[in-house]
């Protein structure tokens, strides 16, 4: 062979050799791996979590901890009178403008639903009275030496205060209103002989009628 012929033939196993390499290089690159071959997925590390924010832990604490108990409500103090018994401070307020309050006391002793006793007014003077009370409402009479009547009605509350009005012996006397304290302490040595308020201690006197 000539040097022409062996170029040509080296030529033409240089392009077969690329050819073949040029189809068995991609091919071995994109070939599946064997069937019964289980790829590893990648390994993964755990990122520990964040501690909880110190509110979070209060609040943990504060959960895990057992509820105080609820303390009982405080027992209401027990009224201080039970009966209508005892010393009463009566202030007389009268409608008409012209008259000052007035001062007076009642000293009451119940027996069930009936009531007596004496009302003290100015100078000591004292009046007996008699009356009833069914637990709410009352009605007093009280009568002179000289036969002179007067009524008071109204009501009581919890023992310790009245509300009524004073009718008096003044023919149309129309009432004068009144209200009253249950004295806890009253010395009887001392009702009806102080005044309070620079009123008097004597019941108004109703003016005459028209």
């Amino acid at each position: 062979m000539n040097l022409r012929q062996l170029a040509l033939a080296g030529l033409a196993a240089f392009a077969v050799g690329g050819t073949a390499m040029a189809q068995t290089g991609p091919s071995a690159q994109v070939t599946p791996p064997p069937s019964g071959i289980i790829t590893p997925p990648p390994l993964t590390i755990a990122t520990p979590a964040a501690s909880g924010s110190p509110a979070a832990g209060r609040r943990g604490r504060r959960n895990s901890s057992p509820e105080p108990a609820a303390s009982p409500s405080d027992t209401p103090e027990p009224p201080q009178f039970s009966t209508m018994d005892g010393v009463w401070e009566v202030q007389l307020q009268p409608l008409n403008g012209s008259y000052k309050v007035t001062y007076s006391h009642l000293l009451v002793t119940q027996k069930g639903d009936d009531l007596s006793g004496t009302w003290i007014r100015a100078n000591n003077d004292k009046v007996p009275f008699t009356g009833t009370f069914d637990g709410r409402l009352f009605k007093l009479t009280a009568t002179d030496v000289k036969k002179n009547t007067w009524t008071m009605a109204g009501y009581a509350e919890n023992f310790s205060d009245m509300v009524g009005l004073l009718i008096g012996a003044t023919p149309g006397d129309k009432g004068t209103p009144f209200t009253a304290s249950h004295r806890k302490k009253e010395r009887l040595t001392e009702v009806g002989t102080g005044r309070k308020g620079g009123g008097s201690s004597a019941p108004p006197t109703a003016p005459p009628p028209h």
